[in-house]
């Protein structure tokens, strides 16, 4: 996109003009996958929820996670239209509603699609159990956010100490909990926060087994560090040490998303 493009565009649609180059973002998708290859990468729709993104991310093989119910509808619509299994799998296995909170109304209307969504609390189970009961879980845990720019641990996730016993509630509501989730920070620059967070996790995965909890699950949200300088490190150092650590202390069959 050069600067002769950029003035064209801006005497045709006026100024301001938000321009977004979706080969960048096939290119950004495709580092994703090269440097992570054991996680399969989803989408923040919140970060820009224009349809003709979503499509990109959708064309390329991407799956999406999403914090809003006009989000999930976003997604929707490029799916609505495939034969009902193909559809249901989708959003089963591409699809993660990733508000540990959720309003009573949004419950409701989430339910017919047979969501994957996160919580973090007893009341919120008893909440989907009552108005969706036909979600899956992921149960969010507290992480490490320490040299995040936007730290989020002290508004979502529970405590590891409580996570099985959060499993087992909800097990005991008769939902089913298909794994974990953490999220160490938005443009975070510490790699210990990962390492500390999957070591966390290895250990909930351990003490849930022994409780007769078979989880599949891991996501280990986002956070990873724009380059907006040289002292940020690269993503593919980043990506290595994650790869490593995820191998060591989560090997599969679970399976990891970002």
């Amino acid at each position: 996109m050069d600067q002769k493009k950029l003035i064209k565009l801006a005497k045709k649609h006026g100024t301001p003009l938000v321009v977004v180059d979706h080969k960048v973002l096939r290119e950004n998708y495709a580092q994703f996958r090269k440097q992570l290859p054991r996680v399969q990468v989803y989408y923040a729709v919140k970060a820009n929820s224009d349809p003709a993104i979503v499509r990109t991310f959708y064309d390329a093989g991407g799956s999406f996670d999403v914090a809003s119910l006009a989000e999930f509808l976003n997604v929707h619509e490029i799916i609505k239209d495939l034969p009902a299994k193909e559809r249901q799998d989708f959003i089963w296995d591409r699809i993660i509603y990733a508000n540990p909170i959720k309003a009573v109304e949004t419950l409701e209307q989430l339910d017919p699609y047979k969501p994957l969504v996160t919580y973090d609390n007893y009341e919120e189970v008893i909440k989907i159990a009552r108005y969706a009961p036909h979600s899956g879980l992921v149960l969010r845990l507290r992480v490490p956010n320490t040299g995040s720019m936007v730290e989020l641990s002290s508004k979502f996730g529970a405590l590891p100490g409580e996570a099985v016993d959060l499993i087992a509630f909800a097990q005991n509501n008769k939902l089913q909990v298909e794994g974990l989730s953490f999220h160490v920070g938005s443009q975070c620059t510490n790699p210990t926060n990962y390492s500390q967070a999957l070591h966390l996790a290895a250990s909930i995965f351990a003490e849930a087994r022994t409780r007769g909890f078979d989880l599949k699950l891991l996501d280990i949200g986002g956070g990873f560090p724009a380059r907006y300088d040289n002292t940020i490190p690269p993503f593919k150092k980043l990506a290595k040490m994650i790869s490593a650590e995820l191998n060591r202390l989560c090997p599969e069959p679970i399976e990891t998303l970002a």
